[in-house]
């Protein structure tokens, strides 16, 4: 009973701070898996001009991470507010945990 009410206490703990463990989530993947689409962007203007190739990144690492975090945050906190209430700090420490041996297999610890 003491683990149940506990872990009812850290879902309500962490329901305020829903959308910081989103962005948080979204901010781990992209870093993760930034150097894939770094290489895709890089195949893709390998063919172009030297100042359009450096242009295309720039606006890649400005305005395409940016976008990509502002539209996917709000699908990942939806996905969260999904999980039932008693599951959800459950679920949150499987993500970062997920997150974390993902970036331990691409070698980013």
């Amino acid at each position: 009973m003491f683990i149940l009410d506990l872990n009812l206490r850290l879902a309500h703990f962490l329901q305020p701070h829903l959308q910081d463990v989103a962005l948080a989530l979204v901010a781990t993947c992209l870093v993760i898996y930034g150097d894939r689409i770094n290489g895709y962007l890089k195949r893709l203007v390998s063919s172009w001009i030297f100042i359009a190739r450096i242009a295309a990144f720039i606006l890649m690492c400005t305005f395409g991470y940016g976008l990509l975090t502002l539209w996917t945050q709000p699908l990942v906190y939806w996905g969260i507010t999904q999980v039932d209430l008693m599951y959800r700090p459950v679920l949150v420490l499987a993500c970062f945990c997920l997150l974390g041996i993902l970036a331990e297999r691409k070698r980013h610890l």
